[in-house]
């Protein structure tokens, strides 16, 4: 009996817990069939609004679009929000888009070169000797006249031309007081006029002994200076000073030579030859430029010996160079079109930071007339008009720096053709994706692209047409556009759409 009860007891508590079971099951089972439906209801709503707000997204209105407005109107998968960090990043800087001619170039290869015949002077030695002193460094700027070297003369015919002015001056002094005491003596009629008219013609032979002597002496470098010394101090010259030559107005070298003042000796002993260092004038009307030069080379050391005619230094006048252009022979008669109409060429030479440095203004000077074999290419060169960028003084001496420099290598630009009403940019204000170009607009702190159709492209610039798609007065980024693309590309997750940019 006892074991029939215990059974029974068993049993309803196996049945109370399985009732309490299938009630926590049924109560889990509601309310999670409530929070579900709650929920979808909830997500329902929220993307019915979604759609509602997207109604309108991508349709930018264009007076939003081309007015600038800050926020309004923006398609965010064409919109770029962009911070001070990232522009600085960027280096980004913007310009207002202008309408106007865009001129097509063909570019060529260049190089700085001197100018023949102009930009080098050799300074040789007058005289044989030996070099006492220099007087400049290399990379000095010096002026016309300055003295550059001492040379001790070692040189047999100047020192024999000497003495044998001193000479020639000795005996026109006897000449000269013989013919006074004849002159006082000869109303006495003690002297006839023969012996006196013998005294004058050998007064006149030793004139003529002492100018070709003193042209000589001046052949050989010495100044007016130095050969009036020589008369003066009756000494001969030692050492012989070497200038910096001066230059006259059809870029020939000045020469020392006799002024034309009369040759009174003969009445005045004590008269002297006026100085001509430096004259206004030559004895053909050129003036005389107070020209710079820059010490290139020295070739000599002090106590060297150097022989007459020899290079002893260079002195070089960077002010005016030459651009040497390599053209192809299929732009020959694009070259001869620009030089005969002296059209308008530039220049661009890459700068150490990487930036283009573009010159203009420049013509084509003359073309060569000799064809490469081995490159086929025609040279041509344009004139260059140089600048000093640096100027320094050291132990009052002064050194520059000239901004071009023979060997620089640049682009040289031959213009082709012209179109009008064209939207000209930089090339780095266009990004490509594909077959699509777009440019970036800054409204506000938003970058808009915009897609564009270029018509033409150099290294420098980038023609657009002018189809309203961007607007004269827009600032446009004039850098960093492929940047701004590849960050928008990857703020998209993947590949750009071929139909970005452009709203429906």
């Amino acid at each position: 009996m006892c074991t029939v009860m215990t059974s029974s007891n068993q049993w309803l508590a196996s049945l109370r817990t399985s009732i309490l079971s299938l009630l926590a099951v049924v109560i889990a089972v509601a309310a999670g069939l409530y929070f579900f439906t709650d929920f979808a209801s909830r997500s329902a709503a929220v993307s019915e609004a979604n759609v509602e707000s997207d109604d309108h997204a991508g349709h930018d209105h264009p007076d939003d679009r081309h007015e600038g407005h800050d926020h309004e109107g923006h398609d965010e998968t064409n919109s770029l929000e962009l911070s001070e960090q990232a522009r600085a990043n960027l280096r980004l800087r913007t310009e207002p888009i202008i309408v106007g001619p865009y001129t097509k170039y063909v570019e060529i290869p260049g190089m700085v070169t001197e100018w023949p015949g102009k930009t080098h002077i050799s300074i040789t030695s007058p005289l044989t000797g030996v070099i006492n002193a220099i007087h400049v460094s290399r990379g000095e700027l010096i002026q016309s006249g300055a003295p550059m070297f001492r040379l001790r003369l070692t040189h047999q015919d100047l020192v024999e031309t000497q003495e044998n002015f001193l000479l020639q001056l000795g005996q026109l002094d006897v000449e000269n007081r013989e013919i006074q005491r004849l002159s006082a003596i000869a109303n006495s009629g003690a002297v006839s006029g023969k012996t006196r008219l013998a005294r004058e013609y050998e007064r006149e032979r030793l004139l003529a002994g002492i100018r070709a002597a003193k042209q000589s002496m001046l052949l050989h470098g010495l100044t007016e200076q130095q050969i009036e010394s020589i008369e003066r101090d009756r000494t001969l010259i030692r050492e012989l000073v070497v200038r910096a030559p001066w230059v006259e107005e059809d870029n020939s070298l000045h020469h020392e030579a006799l002024s034309r003042a009369t040759d009174r000796m003969a009445g005045n002993p004590d008269a002297r030859i006026a100085s001509m260092q430096p004259p206004p004038l030559d004895d053909h009307g050129h003036t005389h430029i107070d020209a710079e030069f820059v010490v290139s080379e020295l070739d000599v050391r002090r106590g060297e010996s150097v022989t007459a005619g020899q290079q002893i230094s260079q002195i070089s006048d960077f002010a005016q160079l030459l651009i040497e252009g390599q053209a192809y022979q299929r732009d020959a008669k694009l070259l001869r079109q620009a030089a005969d109409t002296h059209a308008e060429v530039q220049a661009i030479m890459n700068g150490a930071d990487g930036e283009t440095e573009l010159l203009d203004g420049l013509n084509v000077v003359y073309i060569g007339n000799k064809v490469e074999a081995e490159s086929r290419s025609l040279a041509f060169y344009v004139g260059l008009e140089n600048e000093i960028e640096r100027d320094e003084t050291r132990n009052q001496k002064r050194y520059v720096s000239w901004r071009f420099k023979p060997g620089q290598r640049l682009t040289l630009r031959l213009p082709v053709s012209r179109m009008e009403n064209a939207i000209v940019v930089p090339k780095d204000a266009v990004a490509e994706e594909g077959l699509n170009r777009f440019v970036f607009i800054e409204n506000g702190d938003h970058f808009d692209r915009v897609p564009v159709e270029v018509m033409a492209r150099d290294s420098i610039n980038v023609a657009i047409r002018n189809d309203g798609q961007v607007w004269p007065g827009q600032r446009i980024a004039v850098r960093g556009a492929h940047q701004l693309q590849m960050e928008m590309k990857n703020r998209g997750g993947g590949a750009i759409d071929p139909h970005a940019g452009h709203n429906h």
